[in-house]
Order: structure tokens, then sequence, then C-alpha cells
């Protein structure tokens, strides 16, 4: 068991809000914008974050039941990314580092991203990377929202 207190326990329990809100979610896993530090920070657009809900420190901890969910989740999302924000590719990665408890990285590369960023960890170093704050990470939210409820 952690001694930490869980960041994303407290946000399934409603002590954290996320910007944009929660996009999808059902017994076994939420998803949601990465989160903003502030009102005007600027962060990159569309990356998303799948979290169990359940807390389960990372990939074989979950069960085949919330594995199952996450993957349909995932893609389901990376779908939506492609059609709603023209992400030409979505990529996927656990790390699981800094935050135990079992949690996905979603990040869509848009056209015209420079070859030398086509790498998750790089994406938002490109000076270009299309960027955005509370309001813009809502109004993506709520297009996303609509393409998985279709």
């Amino acid at each position: 068991m952690d001694i930490q207190p869980c960041f994303i326990c407290s946000k399934h329990r409603g002590d954290i809000k996320s910007a944009g809100g929660v996009i999808y979610e059902n017994e076994h896993l939420s998803v949601s914008h990465m989160g903003i530090g502030g009102e005007n920070q600027s962060v990159y657009l569309g990356y998303l974050i799948v979290e169990a809900k359940r807390h389960a420190r990372g990939l074989g901890d979950l069960t085949d039941e919330e594995a199952g969910a996450v993957f349909v989740a995932t893609n389901r999302m990376s779908r939506a990314l492609r059609e709603k924000l023209q992400a030409e590719h979505v990529y996927s990665y656990v790390r699981g580092d800094a935050v135990p408890h079992f949690h996905m990285h979603l990040i869509p590369r848009y056209a015209g991203t420079p070859e030398p960023f086509w790498h998750p960890m790089q994406l938002a170093e490109w000076p270009d990377a299309p960027r955005g704050n509370a309001h813009l990470i809502e109004r993506i939210c709520s297009q996303l929202r609509a393409a998985i409820t279709n």
C-alpha cells in the first residue's frame, strides 16, 4: 500500500478537477485531458490520460476486464483524436514512474510536425505545437465526448 496520497485516486473522488472534465468513463476507467496548472497556462492540445478507476500500480496489476476496457477506450479515443482533431498519428504509452496508479498517455501528432519531434516525449517541445488554455481544452473535450457517444 502506498504511503503517499494518490493523485489519480484524489481526481476520481472529485478532490481535483481536470480542465475539460471527464471525456469518457465506465466502471473500470476514466479519460480526461492532461491537466493544466492555471487558467492562463498553455498545454499541448489533445493530450489525453486513460486512468484505471481502481488503484492498480501498473500493467500486470489490472484485472483482465480492466485491461480490456483500457485498450478499447484507448482505441476509441485514438480514433476520435484522428477524426475530430485531425491527428495524423496517436502515440500511446505507459510510464508510471511519477504516479503509482495505472494511467496511459495518448498524445496526438498533428500534420506539419517536423520529424525531429516525432516522439511522444518531444511533441510539446516543438515551438509551433498546438497549445491552449482551459477554454480550448473544454472545447476539445466537448468534441471528443460527442465523437465517442455517436
